[in-house]
Formats: C-alpha cells, sequence, structure tokens
C-alpha cells in the first residue's frame, strides 16, 4: 500500500482515496470467511454515506498525515491505527434482510473472545456497538451484497480515545446511549479498561467461535 507521508492535500476532496484495505480482498471473492488485520499506520475509514467536509477533520488529517478511504458498509466515519484490530466477516448462510442477527452473530464472536481473556461486562448496545462500561469499544458496519452480507468491525485495543476524537466531527446521528457525548468521552479502549489482551490468541479465538 502506497504511503500518504510526503503528499500535501489542497482540498477536502483531495483527501479520499479507493478504498483499499487488506479486507477488500475477501470483499471481492465474496467467498466466506473471516480476515482479521491490524492497521500499519493511521486510516480516516468513511461510512457510505459520509462525505469528507461533513465527517472529518481535514488540518487535523494533513497534520497526522492519515489516510483516508470510503468504505462500501454503513455506519459513520471510524479511526484505524496499529492500537486497533480489524475483524472482517463474510457470510452466506444468512438472510439478507437479517441484519440485526447478522450483527448480533458476528459481535458475539468477538464478545465470546475477549470473554475466553477475562473481559466481563460486554454487551450490545445501539445497532452494533459492543459496550464496556457504557463506553464503545468495538464499532462495525455491515454491507449487503446479492447474495452475501459482509462485516467489518474495529476492536480498540490500546488507542487513546483523545487521539481518535481529533480527526472526527459530530456524526450526524448517533445511538440513544451515546448521550450526545464527544468521541473522546464516548469511546475506550480494552487498555484503558484495564485489560492487556493476547492479539494471537484473540484472533485464533474470534476465527474458532461459529457464526449463527
Amino acid at each position: 500500500m502506497t504511503s500518504q507521508k510526503n503528499i500535501y492535500y489542497l482540498y477536502p476532496m483531495d483527501l479520499l482515496q479507493e478504498y483499499n484495505l487488506p479486507d477488500k480482498s475477501l470483499f471481492e471473492r465474496k467467498k466466506p470467511g473471516v480476515f482479521i488485520w491490524q492497521p500499519n499506520e493511521v486510516y480516516v475509514i468513511l461510512g457510505q454515506r459520509d462525505n469528507v467536509e461533513n465527517a472529518v477533520e481535514v488540518e487535523v488529517v494533513k497534520r497526522e498525515k492519515a489516510v483516508v478511504m470510503q468504505r462500501p458498509s454503513g455506519g459513520h466515519a471510524v479511526v484505524l491505527t496499529p492500537n486497533t484490530l480489524i475483524v472482517s466477516l463474510l457470510s452466506r448462510e444468512h438472510k439478507l434482510t437479517a441484519f440485526k442477527t447478522f450483527f448480533y452473530d458476528c459481535n458475539m464472536k468477538i464478545i465470546k473472545a475477549l470473554e475466553k481473556q477475562g473481559v466481563n461486562g460486554l454487551n450490545i448496545q445501539g445497532v452494533s456497538d459492543v459496550v464496556l462500561n457504557g463506553k464503545k469499544i468495538v464499532g462495525s458496519s455491515m454491507y449487503r451484497g446479492k447474495d452475501f452480507l459482509f462485516f467489518h468491525a474495529v476492536i480498540n485495543i490500546a488507542e487513546d480515545s483523545n487521539y481518535i476524537d481529533q480527526f472526527l466531527r459530530h456524526p450526524k446521528t448517533e445511538p440513544e446511549y451515546r448521550r450526545k457525548r464527544k468521541h473522546s468521552e464516548f469511546i475506550t479502549s480494552l487498555n484503558q479498561q484495564g485489560y492487556m489482551i493476547n492479539l494471537e490468541i484473540l484472533r485464533s479465538d474470534i476465527k474458532n467461535n461459529s457464526v449463527g
């Protein structure tokens, strides 16, 4: 993947690149499976209906040399960093209209894997957030294809919520439990909650948990 560290952007739309993250291969093959990866730099990923001007603090993106892309799935903008873990899953077994069931099954894979490492009190709130002590620790989105459903989620392992906050504007819509909180007040990490996670075990347990 081409590094953006030497590029200076003049206009907001110049920031936006074609979605080309590693889980794109799973999406394009349309074969059922789970793909888990860690970013190698900072990405700001817009939701399907977001735009740069409304979702992103452009000057911060320029200053931090972040890469901006737009995913095919819904939801709002998220920040990926080397301190996060990305989980993508493609299913042909779920009914294409069973959005809530699909979100639930995928998020339960993550919850069960985290519980095996002693993370207690996880629950699902809003459409698809995994929450710990009232704060979001996993955010996810979904894409419905002709004959498949595609899910991807961001697990915040150790990224500071204040660092994430500076990149993002407040979204136009939000889950009720957020209560208009800023990203810095609404998001947390497993490390901030006192959990040191073995990532190799976490990857393995997510892949081995059944869906549906």
